[in-house]
């Protein structure tokens, strides 16, 4: 029948462009945006919200929400799904590396060897993953952006576009780097963090 995609925003057209390079067929998407169903990704249907979703068998699925805290929310709402690993031809995964279920690499990305990326981990476009980084679950990775070897980034932080981290460093679960940031040394759990080197960013209540 094909994958079904959880998801139809502007990542989604993404995961479905890149299915389709890797040669998986393309079911359908769920969304509870009630402007986007009925409508059409890339050709391929949106065909109703997430809990109609539930209610049919589990089958092949990707959860293609950019948003960490959605991605961890959809996984455990939906059991019983068997979750793809997605890889673009275009990619390169070393075979050493170990990938958990629901990962999605998307294309000119670079994840080197023995490195490990937990389950629905974002490497997004010409993101590079240097050797024995370690990438927990609900990981984002945004496009462009660079770990040194060594790297840990924990489960649902997020590293900004174009942001590069020095190999050796920790980012804390459910963090934030910034886009563009340089991380020189090791980022808190919860923390956002941004600039060159990267420093804690004040709240606007703060500011």
């Amino acid at each position: 029948m094909g994958v079904f995609v959880f998801g139809a925003g502007g990542h989604a057209k993404v995961v479905v462009s890149t299915l389709r390079a890797a040669g998986w067929a393309v079911a359908g998407l769920f969304d509870d945006d009630l402007q986007k169903q009925d409508s059409y990704v890339l050709g391929v249907p949106v065909l109703g919200s997430i809990a109609e979703a539930r209610r049919i068998p589990p089958e092949q699925g990707v959860l293609a929400f950019g948003d960490n805290r959605l991605r961890a929310k959809f996984a455990a709402e939906l059991p019983g799904w068997e979750w793809i690993v997605v890889v673009h031809p275009q990619a390169y995964v070393d075979p050493s590396v170990v990938v958990g279920p629901g990962t999605v690499v998307l294309a000119g990305a670079v994840v080197q060897p023995e490195a490990r990326l937990g389950a629905h981990v974002i490497v997004n476009t010409g993101a590079t993953v240097d050797h024995d980084c370690i990438a927990g679950d609900f990981v984002h990775l945004a496009p462009g952006a660079n770990l040194g070897g060594g790297v840990r980034v924990e489960e649902g932080a997020l590293v900004g576009i174009g942001a590069s981290v020095i190999p050796g460093t920790s980012i804390g679960p459910w963090s934030v780097v910034g886009a563009g940031a340089a991380v020189v040394r090791n980022v808190a759990p919860g923390a956002r963090v941004g600039g060159v080197p990267a420093r804690p960013l004040r709240s606007r209540r703060a500011a």
